[in-house]
């Protein structure tokens, strides 16, 4: 079984040379995965969530302008995002480091980032009392649609470890120097985080179990007259892997547990792209 988005399990080869002078390039060290074994207790630590920057999992994911009908409320402990799409993307996914990105000076604290969807990154780091969200970047620098770089004056929580059920907390943070598709933009981004704990996640050919549910809620208020937007997104957790499903709402979502989906993407099992 591979390790998807955080940890990412990479295939490890062998090359055996003859004798005599090689004349072939070494080729450029594989990342390295840190050790990390499950131990189903309930709870994920730092430790349990660690980050290989470089290596890459692989996702089904739902096209864009493709919505799903999903079951977010936990059935006796259990949630199942195993049903297959003809129309799945296969995505090679991971954390990659934030020096090798064009925006990489905007976020001194940051460390890698991770595909936020759309054409955006996500900059963060990790310590041992959270997972921290820097901002926001288009992945090209010069994208068709305009460019994002959404910066906050301090970094949001994110993830507060240990990770257990019935944690919920809140944080906000403002906006400095920020512009969004090509328009500058001043306000606040509010992130609200509950967890719940579950016994089983399905996703196609796999179950993972424990699982931790993270629903977390987006509010940003810009400083004029422009509308408050909502977006909404749950993730699935499992110790020493990290990610392993993801829902994303559409705009203004009521519901926490909603039930259609404007993205979606799950471990592919065994899968290539």
């Amino acid at each position: 079984m591979r390790r998807p988005t955080l940890l990412p399990m990479v295939a490890l080869g062998v090359v055996l040379a003859g004798c005599g002078v090689n004349q072939t390039p070494e080729p450029e060290p594989g990342p390295e995965l840190p050790r990390c074994v499950p131990d189903r207790d309930g709870r994920i630590t730092a430790d349990e969530l660690p980050i290989s920057l470089g290596a890459t999992s692989t996702f089904y994911a739902s096209p864009p302008g493709v919505t799903r009908t999903i079951d977010l409320a936990p059935d006796d402990g259990r949630w199942d995002l195993s049903t297959e799409y003809a129309d799945d993307l296969v995505l090679e996914l991971g954390p990659a480091p934030l020096r090798d990105q064009w925006y990489a000076s905007a976020f001194p604290s940051g460390a890698f980032v991770v595909d936020a969807g759309a054409g955006l990154d996500g900059i963060y780091y990790q310590d041992a009392q959270a997972l921290w969200l820097d901002g926001t970047a288009s992945r090209e620098m010069s994208p068709s649609g305009g460019r994002t770089l959404v910066r906050y004056a301090q970094p949001i929580a994110v993830l507060r470890f240990p990770i257990i059920d019935g944690d919920t907390y809140a944080a906000s943070a403002e906006l400095v120097d920020s512009t969004v598709a090509g328009l500058p933009l001043q306000g606040t981004d509010e992130v609200e985080i509950e967890v719940r704990g579950g016994e089983r996640l399905d996703v196609p050919y796999v179950r993972f179990s424990p699982v931790m549910q993270v629903r977390m809620r987006v509010t940003r208020t810009p400083s004029t007259g422009t509308p408050v937007v909502t977006r909404r997104t749950t993730i699935f957790l499992f110790e020493c892997f990290g990610e392993i499903a993801r829902a994303e709402s559409r705009q203004d979502e009521p519901l926490a547990d909603f039930t259609t989906a404007a993205y979606l993407r799950r471990f592919a099992l065994g899968v290539s792209p």
